[in-house]
């Protein structure tokens, strides 16, 4: 466990941002070898494989993002560790003038790992320290040792950790639903591509799960009640259900036959610290 304990507040501006971003994606291309290497021994545990220019991608995003002053506090992000997600959460802290503790749950944990260091290495360049934290895991008892340091915990998409922490007292703790989807197959002539889209997941490190079990009405109650209320895939035939899907189901993606992969944007997270 590895809790921030400075909590004084920082503002940079938007030049030293930009060169931040700069230097992170040239030493991002640099590492290309070391972070592919990680990513065979990782790819034992999780199955999922890193692309260098992914990564790269993921900082592009902030390209032409401004720098947020507000008062800085110490934040706790639990996500299942997917490393465009660590790159994304980090800059968002970054340009948003917050610190960061990362909690992971062992995905990738050596490409994070190395991320960090590169990312920690160029902020020491620029005289800034003490923003960012990596931890494997995170106990509840731990968390509720440390709640005195800590603002906020957000379970980015994690609700298995939020579950955990939930009823910790006097500590806010927000489930942000991020990168899931659930996919309804109405149709069992469509089950081949409700599994085309699993296995998409799986190769991704996306949670996902497969309704076809259940009729439609008891589906859409599964999906607003128990679902990730993320991204919803229905695969149908039936127009009707094309309908009520796309109107009665809560998520903030909905896909009705159609590859959820096809829209950028389910990538990217949410505002968690704008």
């Amino acid at each position: 466990m590895n809790i921030l304990s400075n909590n004084q507040s920082y503002i940079i501006s938007n030049d030293i941002a930009k060169k931040i971003i700069r230097d992170f994606k040239s030493e991002i291309k640099e590492n290309r070898g070391p972070i592919q290497k990680l990513n065979q021994m990782d790819y034992e545990y999780n199955k999922k494989v890193i692309y260098v220019d992914k990564l790269i991608d993921a900082v592009n995003l902030y390209d032409r993002e401004n720098v947020v002053q507000k008062n800085t506090e110490n934040i706790v992000v639990a996500y299942y560790g997917d490393p465009y997600v660590t790159i994304q959460i980090i800059l968002s802290a970054l340009f948003n003038c917050q610190r960061v503790n990362l909690v992971i749950d062992e995905m990738c944990f050596g490409v994070n790992k190395l991320i960090i260091e590169l990312y920690k290495e160029i902020l020491k360049e620029y005289r800034i320290k003490d923003i960012i934290s990596l931890s494997s895991y995170l106990k509840k008892k731990d968390l509720e040792q440390n709640k005195g340091i800590i603002d906020k915990v957000y379970c980015l998409g994690n609700k298995n950790l939020f579950n955990v922490y939930r009823d910790i007292k006097d500590l806010e703790i927000t489930y942000i639903p991020f990168n899931n989807i659930d996919i309804f197959c109405e149709d069992e002539d469509l089950y081949e591509m409700a599994e085309d889209i699993f296995n998409v997941c799986f190769e991704c490190g996306i949670e996902a799960e497969i309704f076809d079990d259940i009729d439609f009405n008891e589906a859409i109650n599964v999906l607003n009640n128990y679902g990730e209320n993320y991204c919803s895939v229905i695969l149908t035939r039936n127009k009707e259900y094309m309908k009520r899907f796309k109107n009665e189901v809560k998520s903030k993606f909905i896909f009705v036959n159609e590859n959820p992969f096809s829209n950028y944007e389910i990538y990217r997270i949410p505002k968690i610290f704008g």
